[in-house]
């Protein structure tokens, strides 16, 4: 008998921790608003002008080149992309100048080993079952003291504390084999100088934390997530409801009373959305950026031909 792979990213895997109907929904319905949340393709304009600024130094170019290519590919996408306006990606392109400049003397003080490094193993197996963890990695870097250390870009508005126990950081430290990992938080805050919103933390994770991580997403993917494959049955976590002021985008159905009231919620404010696609998830974010630019372009063609 053939093994049952499971394969989950961290978000995939994030989303079925904060509320099984809520990954039900997004997963298994392939529901979703219309629209992307505006600093998810904030977010997404920034990694890739990080892509191509860490490949062009990868690859030999001096500081000038890599940063004046990064800041147009960031122009560029936020134009074929996004449905952002043109002072958020303007903002954006002044942010990453500034934080390119900010980090100037030590991004060329370290090897660049990989620029978003895609990765996928084999966390568990027995006879029945095999469970992957997959992702992408922002940036992997060694120098002097640290080998192969990962390193996560995070873009932020509001100041936060960061620490070891996100799902994602616990992933990527298994999948490079290393003990360290930097944050890179990026700033959007107007008030702050860039050493106060260009923050790299590094974290330390030691081999006993990371063994208990595995066994704990083990434990939840054998037991709670296949519970619920196999009764069909995603139980709503009414605790994650609101989350940091901002409400969850089925909050809505969740709140209707009985089914139809439900069914006549998703079919007249939801939209049919892609299912989730490792090999998409690992590509290179200036590849994503091309997907979206044709994808856009054939909606376009399609519209003035008077077909859909």
């Amino acid at each position: 008998m053939s093994k049952v792979n499971i394969v989950f990213d961290m978000s995939k895997y994030d989303l079925f921790r904060l509320c099984e109907a809520r990954y039900n929904y997004r997963h298994n319905i392939l529901i979703g608003k219309p629209g992307k949340p505006q600093q998810m393709e904030r977010g997404f304009l920034c990694h890739v002008g990080n892509e191509i600024f860490y490949q062009c130094l990868k690859d030999g170019s001096g500081y000038d080149y890599a940063a004046n290519a990064a800041l147009s590919k960031i122009r560029e996408a936020g134009v074929v992309s996004t449905d952002l306006d043109n002072d958020i990606i303007n903002r954006c392109v002044d942010v990453m100048e500034e934080y390119y400049d900010h980090w100037r003397i030590a991004d060329q003080s370290f090897e660049i080993k990989e620029v978003e490094q895609p990765f996928m193993y084999e966390l568990f197996t027995n006879d029945e079952v095999r469970i992957f963890l997959s992702g992408k990695i922002d940036l992997i870097t060694s120098d002097n003291q640290y080998e192969n250390e990962p390193m996560d870009h995070k873009t932020y508005d509001r100041s936060y504390e960061v620490g070891r126990m996100n799902n994602q950081f616990k992933c990527y430290a298994v999948a490079t084999k290393s003990n360290y990992l930097t944050v890179n938080k990026i700033g959007f805050q107007k008030t702050l100088k860039p050493h106060e919103k260009f923050i790299r933390t590094r974290l330390t994770f030691d081999p006993l934390i990371l063994e208990e991580w595995k066994e704990n997403v083990i434990n939840v993917i054998m037991n709670s997530y296949l519970g619920c494959v196999a009764e069909n049955k995603w139980p709503m976590n009414e605790t994650s409801c609101e989350k940091f002021n901002r409400r969850c985008e089925f909050y809505d159905i969740c709140d209707a009373s009985g089914l139809p009231a439900k069914n006549w919620k998703i079919n007249s404010d939801y939209i049919k959305v892609e299912p989730w696609d490792v090999t998409k998830a690992m590509k290179k974010s200036s590849q994503i950026i091309e997907d979206e630019k044709k994808k856009r372009e054939l909606a376009s063609s399609g519209d003035k031909d008077g077909t859909s």
